[in-house]
């Protein structure tokens, strides 16, 4: 994994490189090397992409109810364009999985059932 060709890769340099790579570390990887995991991280991020994208819609989009907002936030901020996002950065490339998930091929899934 080379973190430098990940932060070109989403044109941003982070300044704290642990914290990075504790938000890449899968729980499988975190496991086996008993080290910290993305879970924690992976929640604030959902709760910051939620609030983000909730005030943009708020300060744009003023005709949109709320249950309108809410439909449209729902679909920005899912499983599914999430994984669109990470695709085309090739987020997997960077990710640090375990073995398990390795022979699962879990880099390329979208959700976390193998099979």
């Amino acid at each position: 994994m080379n973190i430098e060709e990940f932060e070109k890769s989403i044109g941003y340099t982070f300044k704290d490189k642990q914290l990075l790579k504790t938000a890449l570390t899968h729980t499988s990887y975190a496991h086996e090397k008993k080290i910290e995991s993305n879970e924690k991280l992976e929640f604030l991020g959902d709760a910051i992409l939620e609030f983000i994208v909730s005030d943009y819609l708020y300060k744009n989009y003023k005709k949109l109810k709320e249950g309108e907002m809410t439909k449209v936030r729902a679909t920005v901020v899912c499983e599914e364009s999430l994984y669109k996002i990470a695709t085309k950065h090739n987020f997997s490339d960077f990710l640090y999985v375990g073995k398990s998930e390795v022979k699962c091929n879990r880099k390329q899934k979208t959700s976390d059932t193998c099979g």
